[in-house]
């Protein structure tokens, strides 16, 4: 009697653990009938090689974050029969990853925290490799980045980030991929505005974050108790 007590308590709690863990989560775009899910969005902040810009507030980054995820959507539905992936396509996005999370051990230890495996992983990043290959192709090789914005951008920009989010910053060295690549994105997305917006005006777009002031829980909060 009693373990059929304990079993059913195990039951019940994992049952209500697993529908608080549904209905923490929610849709905050949609492309034609595509959604892009609050956990995406977690996803991408935490692995992606993204910064945040230090005047910009935290509504303001998970919008521009999310308007990349839109971007990648809207570019894999337009490009994806079009181009074939390989294994050094993936590496593209899957190194930058490692590297900013520390290790491909702590990349497995962030992927199980959001239920996910390597195969999981590899089809999450799916849509932002067709999207970084389309860039590739089309305008990022012509594109340098100077080696001075690179390290303003790390005194100013990383250092400070690093330092009000009680984070370990890593040295000019290492960073200097990922904020080369960084700011040649920026660059290239400002040459592409006008092309992306053309091109979405052939899709439907439902950006449900925009009305709102702020995401339920901050990803700093999030990121503090990973």
């Amino acid at each position: 009697m009693f373990f059929k007590i304990c079993i059913s308590l195990v039951f019940y709690l994992y049952s209500s653990m697993t529908a608080e863990s549904v209905l923490m989560d929610k849709i905050v775009a949609v492309v034609n009938d595509e959604i892009i899910t609050l956990s995406d969005l977690h996803k991408a902040i935490l692995s992606y090689p993204v910064f945040r810009d230090k005047d910009e507030s935290e509504h303001s980054f998970h919008q521009r974050i999310l308007q990349n995820l839109i971007n990648y959507k809207v570019i894999y539905q337009e490009y994806q029969k079009e181009f074939q992936l390989s294994e050094e396509d993936y590496e593209d996005i899957q190194i930058p990853v490692i590297k900013k999370v520390g290790s491909l051990e702590k990349l497995m230890d962030t992927l199980r925290k959001f239920d996910m495996d390597w195969q999981d992983f590899k089809q999450f990043i799916k849509e932002k490799v067709v999207y970084e290959k389309v860039l590739k192709v089309q305008y990022q090789s012509k594109i340098t980045i100077p080696y001075n914005e690179i390290e303003q951008f790390y005194n100013q920009e990383y250092l400070p980030v690093q330092k009000r989010l009680g984070l370990q910053a890593k040295s000019l060295i290492e960073m200097t991929p990922l904020i080369e690549k960084y700011l040649r994105k920026k660059r290239t997305d400002l040459k592409l505005k006008d092309w992306l917006q053309g091109i979405k005006t052939f899709y439907r777009i439902t950006n449900l974050l925009e009305k709102e002031d702020s995401l339920s829980g901050s990803t700093e909060h999030f990121q503090e108790n990973q």
